[in-house]
């Protein structure tokens, strides 16, 4: 669930229901957590459970890579390590992509590029 809700679409999602202030912050109450649509995983199928396996552990690295970032101390170390985050929240974006079955052109939306 941590996976979801921190991707770039349900924030997308959230921008696109809620309030949106000054700076770009948004409302982020429970009237508009309740609108966000979650995928329902079957974790009897296959295809499901695999994603489901999958994204929790990439959720699980993220949570080990986040408090590492935190404490370099040097910036070889935070870049390392930032370039590792970057890329785990890019894997999970595209994992919750396919979990709600976006098309390429629905993906552009979300990520804010013009559609070919």
């Amino acid at each position: 669930m941590l996976g979801v809700l921190n991707s770039k679409l349900n924030f997308w999602f959230l921008r696109n229901l809620s309030n949106v202030f000054r700076g770009g912050w948004i409302t982020c109450t429970k009237q508009y957590f309740g609108e966000l649509p979650i995928p329902v995983i079957d974790l009897k199928s296959k295809t499901d459970k695999a994603r489901h396996d999958k994204l929790v552990g990439l959720v699980d690295k993220m949570l080990v890579l986040t408090p590492k970032l935190r404490a370099a101390k040097n910036e070889s170390e935070q870049q390392t390590l930032q370039n590792a985050v970057s890329a785990t929240d890019q894997q999970i974006d595209q994992l919750v992509y396919e979990l709600y079955g976006l098309t390429e052109e629905e993906k552009n939306l979300v990520e804010g590029n013009k559609t070919p």
